[in-house]
C-alpha cells in the first residue's frame, strides 16, 4: 500500500491515480484520512512509489504541489 499525503488538491491526486494503470501499475483508491490518501497497488512498492511521484510532479499543477510519498 502506498501513503500519499497532501494538503491540497487530493480530489485532483485521486483522479490521477484512481483506477489508473501507469507504466505498468495498477492504482485504486482505498481511503482517505485527513489529507492522507491510500492506495492499493500491484507490483513492486518501490517501482508504484516513483510511478506515484512522477504522474503527479508531470501533472498541471505537480509542480507548485506539497506533497509526500510512502510506502506502507
Amino acid at each position: 500500500m502506498i501513503l500519499v499525503n497532501a494538503p491540497l488538491k487530493r480530489d485532483y491526486i485521486k483522479g490521477l491515480l484512481d483506477q489508473q494503470t501507469i507504466d505498468g501499475i495498477t492504482f485504486v483508491f482505498e481511503k482517505q484520512d485527513g489529507m492522507k490518501m491510500y492506495f492499493n497497488h500491484d507490483g513492486d512498492p518501490t517501482k508504484a512509489q516513483s510511478v506515484i511521484k512522477k504522474t503527479i510532479k508531470s501533472s498541471e499543477f505537480g509542480s507548485v504541489l506539497f506533497f509526500n510519498v510512502e510506502i506502507l
